[in-house]
């Protein structure tokens, strides 16, 4: 057997209906649906005060889109004209800069000739005078050795301008300075009898 739903039936007192406007069927009022409407009306006549001053909005806002696109035209077509101008002047500017940078390439060119031949002298005056500084090394060498040796004689008592004239003609005198890895030079002295019929 089928169980039956028990449907509850809610009490409504009379002053539960006075408050929302009930009537005795339960159902809503005119007085209520006159409420509901009223606040519907309204509701709709803000909403369509809003949608007019948005629309008021909207058309200012298409104006002045209009006013500005027409004013970005007319930039543009300046632009356009302008960049056409600079574009002439640009391409001007290229020229001549590419000739200028044509003029200091030649002159860096003939530079670096011109620097290869300075050089190649300069490494040869620079072995010229290493030869010279050589020499003349060798040449105060000679000099200190011979005045060392001459101030060595004197002290000892020898008399050297007696022995000077007295030298005879048939001999070479050599002499040869070395430097040693000490830093000290080392001095060596030579008589040789030339040969030859007088000597």
């Amino acid at each position: 057997m089928a169980k039956k739903k028990s449907k509850s039936k809610i009490v409504i007192t009379e002053k539960e209906r006075k408050k929302y406007g009930v009537c005795e069927h339960d159902q809503v009022s005119y007085k209520a649906l006159d409420k509901l409407n009223r606040s519907l009306l309204l509701h709709c006549k803000r909403l369509s005060k809003d949608i007019n001053r948005k629309g008021k909005w909207i058309e200012v806002w298409m104006k002045t889109h209009k006013i500005l696109q027409d004013e970005v035209k007319i930039k543009n077509k300046n632009l356009i004209l302008k960049e056409a101008f600079y574009l002439k002047k640009l391409s001007a500017l290229k020229v001549n800069y590419q000739k200028e940078i044509k003029e200091l390439q030649n002159l860096y060119d003939e530079a670096i000739e011109i620097n290869k031949d300075v050089v190649e002298k300069n490494r040869d005056c620079i072995e010229k005078n290493r030869e010279m500084l050589k020499d003349h090394n060798e040449i105060v060498r000679a000099y200190n050795g011979l005045a060392e040796m001459g101030r060595y004689a004197e002290e000892s008592g020898v008399d050297i301008k007696k022995h000077r004239s007295q030298l005879p003609e048939g001999y070479e005198f050599n002499q040869k300075h070395t430097l040693l890895e000490s830093g000290r030079v080392k001095h060596s002295y030579s008589l040789k009898k030339k040969n030859g019929k007088d000597n």
